[in-house]
């Protein structure tokens, strides 16, 4: 699939100031607004920024702003440098208003009306509520097998862990849950996978598991700080 012609379609309501055979330059209309460089090829650090706003962020449906919210402070640094890399962009991390019973996080706000398109328009995140109807973007699907890991290593950060005695997650979305499969599988990764329902909302949750001895095989190259990350 060709993300170029994708991504310059998601971005004609912007003012192009400048295009690259690699990225383009983009400002809003109108209003004060920052440049923001927009990838127009697929990279590791893409992947990754996609699948960590599946796993952890959110699309407003009441302006175009993305949040994400984490609480690991070493991950959402992460998140913060990846951004500056692919958008030249520099975002600010916020401690959230601590919660009771809850772990101290902190979000980004993200005030952008390009990477908001970017992320809607060419990978399919939907806007609102996503959990039960997040998917892997069709350009993933497609994709060389190391953008295919580094997508997956952007998932595990935010929504994987230990599971059973080996890593894994767990999803309200069956159609993620069917497409995860898929994508460990064409990386050489097998895995094992369960669904249950969850009681109290009434609904059915998915589960995918992989031995211990595969997750630093994943997570390498990654360099978030995190266990298992190279």
């Amino acid at each position: 699939m060709k993300i170029k012609k994708l991504v310059l379609e998601s971005q004609k309501d912007l003012n192009i100031l400048r295009i690259t055979k690699d990225y383009i330059v983009v400002k809003a209309k109108y209003g004060p607004s920052k440049e923001t460089r927009i990838p127009l090829t697929l990279s590791k650090d893409l992947s990754i920024f996609v699948s960590m706003i599946i796993g952890d962020g959110h699309l407003k449906k009441s302006k175009k702003q993305i949040t994400i919210e984490l609480s690991d402070k070493k991950l959402i640094e992460y998140f913060k440098k990846i951004c500056f890399k692919i958008f030249n962009r520099e975002f600010n991390i916020n401690p959230v208003k601590p919660r009771p019973n809850k772990k101290q996080s902190w979000h980004i706000p993200i005030d952008s009306k390009a990477i908001y398109n970017l992320l809607n328009q060419v990978f399919e995140v939907p806007i609102g509520k996503k959990s039960h109807t997040v998917k892997v973007p069709k350009i993933i699907k497609s994709s060389k097998k190391e953008f295919k890991r580094a997508f997956l290593q952007g998932i595990m950060l935010t929504e994987g862990g230990k599971r059973r005695r080996g890593y894994g997650l767990s999803t309200a979305s069956k159609t993620l849950w069917e497409d995860l499969q898929i994508l460990f599988e064409n990386i050489g990764i097998p895995i094992k996978n369960d669904k249950w329902l969850y009681k109290k909302y009434k609904k059915e949750y998915y589960g995918l598991v992989f031995k211990k001895d595969f997750y630093p095989i994943l997570m390498r190259g990654c360099r978030s700080g995190q266990t298992g990350c190279a």
